[in-house]
């Protein structure tokens, strides 16, 4: 459901610097958090938290109380979004470095596009489309680097790398389906639901894994509860906020765009701050992979009318 309004540009513009530079940052921050915590519980604490306030404030300025169709729907955004999306990133980052990570998730628009077409009604992708799909997984796997693909346990850790672009084909259905999904009005219930039912997803996967077991409050460093504080407030309660509300207000397929910058940031920050290594597949499979969104977020899917039988 659209919003009756139409939101300023200035409010539009300012919400994907949000989403282009803060979730850039959040790769090194996840890093941070899970050196003494264990990721699957840090970050349902974190979202349940940020889902909290953001839904008591909507409450509090007299938002109406949602319905329980709205209360399914988030339900289900949270799953795909929160716990496969964020939980998969946090979870694939005590296994690879944390630029390998966001590189990735450059895959995202890669599978707006295939799933747009397959689920959504959004048209076939144009041949060039297609050649940027078929170029972005070919960046993934230079990104993994040959020897590691057939060497498993050498270099890069392959569970990892499944598991974030399970993830990322997860957070592309979840970002396809709210668009199209009967959600509250206020935008902030919205977000603080999204948030909250994810959060709790995210609490039961990590205790079902066992990872209360390794949960040690003495030895939880000053880097992850600092790290923890900067996800709550500026991943999950500003960013994810922009990221929901402008799934709601321009097209999902521009929203992801946000793949092009937060590689540049988290590669950078993991190099300065974790010493992460950049080596010559990390250069060429970003090229692969930049070239292959560029392609596939310049092309508009062709209408039914217009697509071959």
């Amino acid at each position: 459901m659209q919003p009756s309004q139409k939101p300023s540009r200035i409010s539009i513009i300012l919400a994907f610097a949000a989403v282009y530079i803060i979730w850039g940052s959040t790769y090194l921050g996840i890093k941070y958090a899970i050196q003494t915590i264990p990721p699957l519980l840090m970050s349902g604490v974190r979202y349940f938290i940020a889902g909290l306030i953001v839904y008591l404030i909507a409450i509090s300025t007299g938002a109406p109380a949602p319905k329980k169709i709205h209360w399914r729907n988030t339900f289900i955004i949270g799953a795909l979004l929160v716990l496969m999306g964020n939980g998969g990133v946090a979870l694939a980052e005590s296994l690879i470095p944390s630029g390998i990570a966001s590189l990735i998730v450059c895959s995202v628009p890669m599978w707006f596009a295939l799933f747009g077409w397959l689920f959504f009604n959004k048209g076939k992708p144009r041949a060039l489309t297609i050649a940027g799909i078929i170029l972005g997984f070919i960046g993934i796997i230079i990104l993994v680097g040959p020897k590691n693909i057939f060497h498993i346990g050498q270099g890069i850790n392959l569970s990892g790398v499944m598991i974030i672009i399970t993830g990322s084909m997860g957070w592309s259905i979840g970002s396809l389906y709210v668009s199209k999904a009967k959600l509250p009005e206020n935008h902030l219930t919205t977000i603080g639901m999204q948030m909250l039912c994810g959060g709790f997803l995210l609490t039961v996967a990590g205790l079902v894994k066992g990872e209360y077991q390794q949960v040690h409050y003495e030895s939880i460093s000053s880097h992850s509860i600092l790290a923890m504080i900067y996800l709550i407030t500026f991943g999950s309660i500003i960013a994810f906020s922009a990221y929901s509300w402008l799934l709601r207000v321009v097209s999902p397929a521009l929203v992801s765009t946000y793949a092009y910058v937060n590689p540049v940031i988290a590669i950078f920050l993991g190099w300065l701050f974790l010493h992460e290594t950049i080596d010559k597949y990390t250069v060429i499979g970003s090229v692969f992979i930049v070239f292959a969104l560029i392609l596939i977020t310049s092309q508009k899917p062709l209408a039914r009318e217009e697509a071959p039988e």
